[in-house]
Order: structure tokens, then sequence, then C-alpha cells
């Protein structure tokens, strides 16, 4: 294969380090940082760039440090170990600058007011409530090889939580929960800070039979952390809770729920609260990180002077809940049926009588609500990665002035950030949070004013 020297100019969206051959063709290739001169090997030619992988730094940046994970650069679930935090901040700093001034949804003349630099991570490790891990035939787990489905096998993760790497620790002497790894492809292990338990759903290759069941209960007996075992298979329903006898026998037909305590919020008047969850219902990966994303929203719906606010996208209402607290009326829609029940429940829970849910689509709703002639001067949008381009034309309908959008990917925050300033929207403020250190993920907030 062709080796190439070349010096990194920049990492872009997706983690990789960009170079250029000598004929100007760009090379992408990972684990690199910028000013590094690096001797690379080409793996693939593709119409506008080459894939690359290093083969030796022969000049690294003073920014590189030895990454504490000895999986680091095989596994594919991070990409950024190498750098310390510092510059990891940096460098999703100019990934979202570059972004949203490429998109033109910025002016260079603007970005200093309008983008602020990202708010770092509480923790940089042990911060991931939800793990997913993969699992070989042999039962073994651990993560997908870069731009592999090879299993790279681990014993514990250091993005994960503490509770859930003790877990991890004590699954190899278990007879129990390797019977059920030898016929899984996949565990979900998820941590509920809020009673220092953990859920786990495994997610068999074949339907659960009696003995898959029996060493549920097994393994909800052996763990004392484990609160209660889910089996899942390709086309039938999840089944479960199996649980062990410290957690009130076997328990079928109920649903046994993560626990999200979340601090008080002094300035705002919000109390302390719990927010729960089904097993398998989204919620930000980052508990500490999501209260600096709530304080925040908080902060700029005081300078909306909002009132009625449409929730899209709510899932248990992770926002629904506190903006309640600060306005007259909250409708919160989302898909997924869970979800929907999980926001009754909380909102029960936390005496809040002002906001409400809907199961519906967001487009679905979105169409419906402007038929109706129903108007809200707050909409917060918190779609998936894909973002929401089909909502965005039937905004102005609902006459809101105000839109709060929160976005994993910033390549799809950019596309509708366009799509929304179309529509006559303003963007006034741009703030990034770190939800996933040592990877190149990133979290943002905006805020868009329609006059």
């Amino acid at each position: 294969m062709q080796t190439e020297k070349i010096t990194v100019e920049k990492v872009v969206s997706g983690g990789l380090g960009l170079a250029r051959l000598q004929d100007g063709m760009v090379v992408m290739l990972p684990y690199v940082l910028p000013s590094e001169e690096v001797a690379a090997q080409i793996i693939k030619r593709k119409k506008k760039y080459v894939e690359a992988a290093p083969l030796d730094i022969m000049s690294s940046s003073d920014r590189r440090i030895p990454p504490p994970c000895p999986h680091f650069g095989v596994c594919g679930g991070c990409n950024l170990q190498h750098a310390d935090y510092g510059y990891q901040l940096e460098l999703k700093d100019a990934i979202i600058r570059e972004q949203l001034v490429g998109a033109k949804v910025v002016d260079d003349s603007d970005i200093e007011d309008i983008i602020k630099k990202p708010v770092p991570s509480p923790e940089e490790f042990g911060y991931r409530q939800r793990i997913r891990l993969q699992v070989d035939e042999a039962g073994g787990y651990g993560f997908f090889r870069s731009r592999s489905h090879e299993v790279e096998r681990v014993e514990t993760c250091p993005l994960a939580r503490p509770e859930i790497n003790r877990f991890l620790e004590m699954v190899p002497d278990s007879q129990a929960m390797n019977h059920l790894l030898e016929l899984a492809e996949e565990l979900e292990v998820m941590a509920s800070p809020g009673d220092q338990t953990l859920i786990l759903i495994v997610h068999l290759r074949r339907k659960p039979r009696p003995a898959d069941v029996t060493a549920a209960h097994s393994v909800a007996d052996e763990f004392e952390q484990v609160k209660a075992v889910y089996l899942g298979a390709k086309g039938t329903q999840t089944q479960g809770p199996y649980c062990g006898l410290h957690g009130g026998g076997s328990d079928e037909g109920r649903t046994l729920l993560l626990v999200m305590p979340f601090p008080s919020i002094e300035r705002h008047g919000l109390s302390s609260y719990d927010l729960c969850q089904e097993a398998g219902g989204f919620s930000q990966v980052n508990l500490e990180q999501n209260n600096n994303l709530i304080a925040t929203m908080l902060d700029w719906v005081d300078d909306l002077s909002a009132t009625r606010g449409l929730d899209l996208f709510c899932g248990m209402g992770n926002f629904t809940i506190p903006l309640a607290a600060k306005m007259k009326e909250v409708v919160g829609l989302d898909l997924q049926r869970a979800a929907i029940r999980s926001g009754d429940r909380n909102a029960e829970a936390a005496g809040i009588e002002n906001c409400s849910f809907r199961q519906q689509s967001a487009v679905d709703a979105i169409k419906e609500i402007a038929a109706e002639g129903e108007k809200f001067d707050l909409v917060l949008l918190d779609p998936p990665r894909r973002g929401c381009r089909e909502v965005i034309p039937h905004l102005a309908e609902l006459g809101s002035p105000a839109v709060i959008y929160v976005s994993c990917d910033p390549a799809t925050l950019a596309r509708d950030i366009s799509d929304m300033k179309a529509l006559g929207y303003e963007l006034k403020k741009v703030l990034p949070f770190d939800m996933f250190p040592q990877t190149h993920h990133l979290e943002t907030m905006a805020l868009l004013i329609r006059p």
C-alpha cells in the first residue's frame, strides 16, 4: 500500500484529521492532531478525498497525551483520548464554528457574539450512565472496532459510570450471565443513579426460552445492584422485568424504572426532583452535564418572557418538567408511548399540573396544531441525530417568536438553522455542551427569534 508523509491541518466533524497530498488531494485519517507530521498509509481512494491510517507520528503535537484506555485506536468508541481535555474542547469549538460559518448561518463578523465556548463536562471519564455492548458468537462483549463489525472485547469502559464497571468486572464469574451472553448479540447496561441500581436488556439472537428466563432471574439474584433484567429478540416484544428475590420476586408485568435525580436550581426557584424512565427509553447519557443544559435553557427562557411552550421530541420530560415550572403551560409530544407514560408519571410525581404529554410524531403534531390555530411563543426542539427538517416549515404557523434547538450533530444543526433563517428566524445564541468527552460528539443548544 502507498505511504505518504503528510501534515495535519485540522480536525473536522467526525473527529478525523484533514491533511493534503502534494497534488492537493484531501486526506482523512483518525487519531491525529493539528500540526502533526504523520507517515500515513493510503487505504482507499475516493472521488474527492482519500482515506488513510497513521503509521507513525513523526512530529507530535504538544497537546498529545497517552490515551488512558488500552483499547484506544482499536475500539471504535473514542477518537479524542490522545488530546488533553482542554484541547478537546478547542477542537470541538473549531468544528461547530466551521460548520455554522460554512453553512452561512453565521457571519465571521458575528461569530464571537453568537457562538460561545463549549461548556466543559463536569466529568471527563466515568460519565456515561448507559452503554450498549456488542456480543460475539463466543459470548465475549465489547465494542465494534473502528470501521468494522468485529468485536473488540473489553473488561470495563473508562467512559462508563463506576457502578457499570463494577458489574462488568464480576460478569466473567457468573454462570447465569454467561449463559445469556452466549445467546446474545447486544447487552445494554443502564445505571439508575437515583437508587444506585442497574437495569439490563439482553438482546438475544433468538426468542427467549424458559431456561433463559431462569438465567435472567438468577442474574438479578446474583448481582445485588441489578434491579431487573429484560430479554429481547428481533421481531419480538421485550420480555420482563425479571427480578431476583432482593427485588421482590419476578414481578412480571410491572414496569421497573430508571431514576435520575435533578438538583435544585435556586436562581430559578426550582426544587430538586426525580425523573423516571422505562428501560430502553431515551435520556442524555451524561446526567451532570444535562443539568447544566437545563439550567442554561431556563436562563434563556427567562429572557424571552414566554408563557406557552411546545416541547417536541419531549421524551420523558427532560425539558418539559423544568419548563413547566417557569411557564403557564407546556405541551410535550413524542412518538414513543413509553416516553409519554414516563412524562405523565414524572409530572404527577412532581406535582406539576400545567403540562401535558401526547403521543404523536413531531411533524403530524405540528401540522395538526397549526391547522387548529393553536399558538405558542416558545418551541423547543430536541430531535434525533438526523434533525427535524420536515418540522421546520410549519414553525411560523404556530406564531412562535422563539425556538430553542438542542442538537447532537453540528452538520444537521447547521442545515436546520439555515432552513429556519429562510423563514425569517434570526440566530441569537449558540452554546455547545461537551456531553461526550473523549469523543468527537458534541451537544449544542441554539436560540432563534422570529421578529
